[in-house]
């Protein structure tokens, strides 16, 4: 930890200073700590120079599905829909998106993208509106949070999740309220149970109306710094300025431990950019999220990273990434100095090297492969950034190639520079490392639209290459079948020019197939030899089951028992049912299915009088019986 004075950690003084006008915070439990438990912590504190330990691991609480679904009752959307339209710095959707690195969002997977996603919905819905976030009671506390990420439904299961949501914090400061927690467990969703995930806020700031305010302020103080940033010459100036505007503004908590037991802290935003802008106070994640911001916001690529317990940047200057930490670069009045450069612009060889100190810099392992290579090193040092490296040579463009499958376009990107990494876009926007939304290249990929493929080459030490484009064919029409009421049948993907493939016959209820029509009238037959040129409908034409009535000619007993039953043929008809009994309402009738016109009936008592009736039947498209009208009732009394 920093260099404190011993009489702050052993008062047990708690100072929160910034708490947002109309929030109410609750006093953190406080553990008794002894006068020599504080003594010899504050000792050890003093023999680090530099802090670590300001990067705090969310903080994890655990619910029951009964509590999950008291918080959120309705069941909420998987996800799939949430699609973040933000580009990064100059192009992007909402105001805020400036402020955020695309880096680490490139380099993710589709599950891990829809998390990702699902994240930032969230986060903007409480950025840009006065909603007020949800208290959710669960066994041992409560917390505020944003809403419900059905993260089982997206196969991101919660140690992922977990990653994920560190991953976000750190690549989108603007979400200041995020305050390093959240909730997790299960729900029953379409009736099973599935894993949910509840992203935390800062008590202060679940009020929608105090949030807006405080947004504000924010915006506001953040504006006045990125003025100043814009008067540098070029990027390096810039990135000085801003460098120089927070460790001079800022004194690393003097409050904060590691330890909860020893922590006093003066901000209870210590893991927020609020704390920056709107505080005096903060620790390495506050550091490390306000020059995210403040570099974004000008346009030049930078990005947050963490280690098990501390936060540090990496930044982008002539397409080359570097090491900056603002945190060991404050000397808050050590050795007569407000502010050194040692840290400005290193390798990662040398942060983790000659500079490192109990593996402060030790990315944690969910950033493996996820992060550009820092190789080039400014040579700063206490009382001077160095010289940037300015690249000499430039990544040659990548070479994109088609080949056209049966149901697809497979395009295949290639780099004549080995370690070359490359980045694509298929939206229209220029494809870029971390500036714009991309994806980093890792194989042949399927095309099934008619779409632009942009990309670039990104080497490190070497300007990036020219973005290069191709206009992909991969749109197969789509052929509709409107079955008008039949069952479903599914739509059909062909290539341009290729041929529609008939389906079986749809089924409707008392309705038989006409066939395939092109028009929705159903005038003109479709011929499933056409070409097909764009997407296509084709309609079914139906025609509705009539069965015609039939009548009885003859009914006679014309031997003992039995009586002979013949009746009118009907035209199309299947076949018919006749049914007979001895009460004229025909209840309790027998019935008999014939394919005839005539039968004789037996088993029939002497001196009876029998009543018959027949109807003939057809069968509709689904194979059922479609019966017409009973015939009028005759009689016969059984004399043998």
């Amino acid at each position: 930890m920093r260099k404190r004075i011993l009489t702050i950690l052993l008062s047990g003084l708690v100072l929160l200073s910034g708490l947002p006008a109309g929030a109410a915070m609750a006093a953190p439990q406080q553990n008794v700590v002894t006068a020599e438990e504080g003594r010899e912590h504050a000792e050890q504190a003093l023999d680090s120079l530099y802090p670590s330990g300001g990067c705090l691991e969310p903080e994890a609480n655990k619910i029951t599905a009964q509590e999950a679904a008291a918080a959120f009752p309705e069941e909420t959307a998987y996800g799939v829909e949430y699609y973040s339209q933000s580009y990064g710095s100059q192009q992007y959707s909402s105001s805020w998106d400036i402020y955020s690195s695309n880096y680490i969002y490139n380099q993710l997977g589709e599950k891990e993208r829809k998390f990702w996603d699902a994240l930032e919905n969230l986060c903007r819905i409480y950025l840009s509106t006065n909603q007020n976030a949800t208290l959710m009671r669960f066994s041992g506390g409560s917390a505020n949070v944003l809403g419900e990420i059905v993260n089982g439904a997206m196969e991101v299961p919660q140690y992922q999740a977990r990653s994920i949501f560190i991953l976000f914090v750190y690549s989108n400061p603007q979400y200041y309220f995020l305050d390093n927690s959240y909730v997790y467990g299960t729900k029953l969703v379409s009736g099973k149970e599935t894993e949910v995930f509840y992203p935390g806020i800062y008590d202060a700031f679940a009020s929608g109306s105090v949030r807006k305010a405080e947004t504000a302020k924010l915006k506001a103080q953040i504006d006045v710094m990125r003025s100043q940033i814009l008067a540098g010459a070029d990027d390096v100036e810039k990135a000085k300025i801003a460098h120089d505007l927070i460790v001079e503004k800022i004194m690393y908590d003097p409050g904060f431990d590691p330890a909860p037991e020893f922590s006093r802290p003066f901000t209870p935003y210590h893991q927020s950019a609020y704390s920056v802008f709107c505080d005096d106070y903060t620790v390495c994640a506050g550091y490390t999220k306000a020059f995210e911001i403040l570099m974004n916001s000008v346009g030049i690529d930078t990005m947050g990273v963490t280690s098990a317990g501390h936060a540090w940047n990496l930044i982008c200057l002539n397409d080359s990434w570097y090491c900056m930490d603002l945190t060991w670069d404050d000397m808050d009045g050590r050795e007569g100095m407000v502010t050194q450069y040692t840290f400005f612009g290193v390798s990662e060889a040398r942060l983790t090297g000659e500079l490192e100190q109990s593996n402060s810099h030790k990315k944690e392992s969910m950033y493996t492969g996820l992060t550009p290579k820092c190789t080039k090193d400014f040579g700063s040092t206490k009382t001077g950034i160095g010289t940037v490296f300015v690249p000499v040579q430039t990544a040659a463009a990548p070479a994109i190639s088609q080949k056209k499958n049966a149901n697809n376009v497979t395009v295949t990107l290639q780099s004549a520079m080995p370690g070359a990494e490359i980045y694509y876009t298929m939206d229209g926007k220029d494809p870029a490392s971390s500036f714009t939304r991309s994806y980093r290249y890792t194989g042949a990929f399927k095309v099934t639209s008619n779409v632009t493929v942009k990309a670039v080459a990104v080497q490190d030490g070497m300007w990036d290459s020219a973005v290069v484009s191709a206009d992909v064919k991969g749109q197969m029409y789509t052929v509709k079948f409107d079955t008008k009421g039949g069952k479903k049948i599914s739509s059909q993907k062909v290539w341009p020019q290729g041929l529609a493939k008939k389906p079986g016959n749809p089924k409707r209820a008392k309705y038989t197939f006409e066939g395939w029509y092109k028009d929705s009238k159903c005038k003109n037959k479709w011929n499933f030899k056409q070409k097909i040129e764009k997407n296509t409908t084709i309609y079914a034409k139906w025609k509705k089951v009539r069965v015609a009535d039939t009548s009885i000619r003859k009914l006679n007993n014309t031997s003992a028992g039995k009586m002979t039953v013949a009746f009118k043929k009907v035209n199309k008809a299947k076949g018919y049912q006749i049914r007979y009994s001895t009460r004229s309402n025909m209840t309790a009738a027998r019935k008999k299915e014939i394919k005839t016109t005539s039968k004789v009936l037996g088993g029939l008592r002497k001196d009876v009088t029998y009543y018959v009736q027949v109807r003939a039947y057809q069968k509709d498209s689904a194979g059922k019986k479609v019966y017409g009208n009973w015939s009028r009732t005759k009689s016969v009394t059984i004399r043998k």
